[in-house]
């Protein structure tokens, strides 16, 4: 069972963290409560808050009121709240939330620095925003992360 959040504008540090664990998640800036609800409605998103006065608004079940404070505390209330999220860590776009894919490195020649190009191998692309990523010390950081969160679940 794959559920899908909105993450209300309060919370965009947790965004990122969402999509690290490969939760899908998008946000709305600068969107009215009531727009938010209607796009998350009509995509059956679960919106996530800390806005006690907009949560009280929306049906039962149809949101979560967020109650820890730091990004990192928060990915582990949701991940415990809602279990069987049905996601691979690290295969979603930290921009745009779409799945990543591998690409062949020879097709990256001309679009990445001549040295990322040269000392890594695997390389993956979002096929919607185009933004590409490899395993760097960036990427290991972020594997070790997603290490650590999983075993304090």
């Amino acid at each position: 069972m794959n559920i899908a959040f909105l993450v209300d504008e309060n919370l965009l540090g947790l965004l990122r963290k969402l999509r690290m664990m490969g939760v899908d998640s998008i946000a709305l800036k600068e969107t009215s409560d009531k727009e938010i609800y209607f796009a998350a409605a009509s995509q059956k998103r679960i919106i996530l808050t800390k806005d006690q006065k907009f949560y009280r608004t929306i049906p039962s079940g149809e949101a979560y009121l967020v109650q820890s404070e730091k990004p990192q505390e928060q990915l582990i209330e949701i991940l415990k709240t809602f279990s069987d999220l049905g996601n691979i860590p690290l295969s979603r776009c930290f921009e745009c939330n779409t799945i990543i894919a591998k690409i062949p490195k020879e097709s990256l020649k001309d679009r990445v620095d001549p040295n990322t190009f040269r000392f890594y191998q695997n390389f993956f692309e979002c096929p919607t925003c185009h933004r590409v990523y490899w395993e760097g010390s960036h990427f290991k950081k972020l594997r070790e992360e997603v290490r650590l969160i999983l075993q304090i679940l």
